[in-house]
């Protein structure tokens, strides 16, 4: 279909304030059909591509935070993993803590102790799952400062024993020496074992053990 053409020769004579006019309306044509025909569908789509760049944004600051956090996690937990396995270090096995028990027992009678009571209890596992408690009631009879050189070495082991439950009895006076009886409880720890362990130590040295005071 042919375009319909124009006659200038029809516009000369037109006086110069309609040309004005009819030049504005023209203009304003134009303008209003770029408007909504070109810059009104281009701004749509500026506005919706900064509402996605925000929304990307957002999510990319989200997800640097969560990095962030995710690396001191892992770090923390890098830290604790190094800080459990020294711990581990000083858990032996059950078997090897039932001997070190008896090391400690055979400890006490060569400083000069004499071991009245060695009585182990029954052995129980943390809540946690990372040790076993063998505990062993120990009463022993000797003075002051060798008993006080034996809790010293004990604290010195590489390996966890504890003391809990420390009474001393009055002092008295046995052959030109002030001695004292001292109970307490001695517990080992020993890293969880799957398979049964054997029986708890009932010698305090390389004589027999009494399992209870002695004279009952």
């Amino acid at each position: 279909m042919a375009l319909p053409s124009l006659n200038l020769d029809s516009l000369r004579n037109v006086p110069a304030p309609q040309k004005v006019v009819l030049l504005v309306l023209l203009v304003g044509v134009l303008v209003a059909g770029f408007y909504f025909y070109i810059a009104e569908p281009k701004s749509a789509n500026i506005e919706a591509l900064q509402a996605e760049n925000a929304k990307l944004e957002g999510e990319i600051q989200t997800l640097a935070i969560k990095v962030k956090h995710l690396d001191e996690l892992v770090a923390a937990n890098k830290q604790l993993e190094i800080e459990l396995a020294k711990k581990k270090e000083r858990l032996p096995p059950e078997e090897e803590a039932i001997m070190l028990l008896k090391q400690v027992s055979d400890l006490g009678v060569r400083l000069g102790l004499d071991i009245k009571l060695w009585k182990p209890g029954a052995q129980s596992e943390d809540p946690s799952k990372l040790f076993v408690k063998m505990p062993v009631n120990v009463e022993v009879s000797g003075v002051y400062h060798t008993a006080a050189l034996f809790f010293d070495r004990i604290n010195r082991l590489p390996r966890i024993i504890t003391v809990s439950g420390l009474k001393m009895g009055s002092p008295k006076v046995e052959q030109g020496r002030i001695v004292s009886q001292t109970t307490f409880d001695l517990i080992a720890y020993a890293a969880p074992q799957d398979k049964p362990t054997t029986a708890m130590p009932t010698s305090a040295s390389t004589k027999p053990a009494q399992v209870g005071k002695a004279g009952q």
